[in-house]
């Protein structure tokens, strides 16, 4: 994967709501994906799914939300359950900021989310920004950042983001809404920052269940 991206520092007047160039294809990320949540490249195909559906890149979602991802993710590799995508929509709706350039956020459904937000206060996140440049990649070999030949995510500023507004907007599979059944009798909403703590923890069950319930 190294020999694939180049992480590159930002020029003077750079910024991560530039769109394509003749330059080697990128996108940009902020600092604090990669040291507070825990984010790591290439993206999983939730986050490449997540992206496309809301139409953004990655520098696009605000970190809290990134946040939200990342937790779903852990939470249900702890749970033994699918991660799906319509099971996470069902707990969320987008929150689109003032275009051209405004920040998207999730929220809470009126189901309510999942999980309490990472930081209350994530003051300059925007000016801890940097570029990742793919290096000699090519896209109908590559399948990290590309399939068929196409990106898997929005490289760069997408101007027309899609809301949604989460409960009954998507169909769910049986098996997916015992999971959203499931989930709802949890006692949200989970501390993130806990949850996110388990990613690499061997005893991930039991961190979880002394905090909040008995699994098993």
């Amino acid at each position: 994967m190294s020999r694939m991206i180049r992480l590159e520092p930002c020029q003077a007047g750079e910024g991560m709501y530039m769109g394509k160039s003749t330059d080697s294809p990128h996108f940009y990320m902020y600092h604090c994906f990669f040291r507070d949540l825990g984010v790591c490249l290439p993206f999983t195909q939730f986050e490449c799914d997540f992206l496309n559906f809301v139409n953004s890149a990655p520098c696009q979602l605000h970190p809290n939300s990134w946040g939200f991802l990342r937790a779903f993710q852990v939470l249900c590799s702890v749970l033994g359950v699918e991660v799906s995508l319509p099971v996470f929509l069902h707990f969320y709706q987008l929150k689109i900021g003032v275009p051209p350039y405004g920040i998207l956020s999730l929220s809470g459904s009126r189901d309510g989310g999942l999980f309490t937000l990472y930081a209350h206060s994530y003051k300059n996140f925007k000016q801890e920004f940097f570029r990742v440049a793919l290096v000699g990649v090519d896209p109908l070999e590559d399948g990290a950042f590309y399939f068929g030949g196409l990106p898997k995510f929005p490289f760069y500023w997408c101007p027309k983001p899609s809301r949604f507004h989460g409960v009954g907007q998507l169909k769910l599979t049986a098996s997916e809404a015992a999971v959203v059944e499931n989930l709802a009798v949890l006692p949200r909403p989970l501390d993130c920052k806990l949850v996110l703590s388990l990613a690499n923890s061997a005893y991930r069950e039991r961190g979880l269940e002394s905090e909040y319930f008995a699994l098993f």
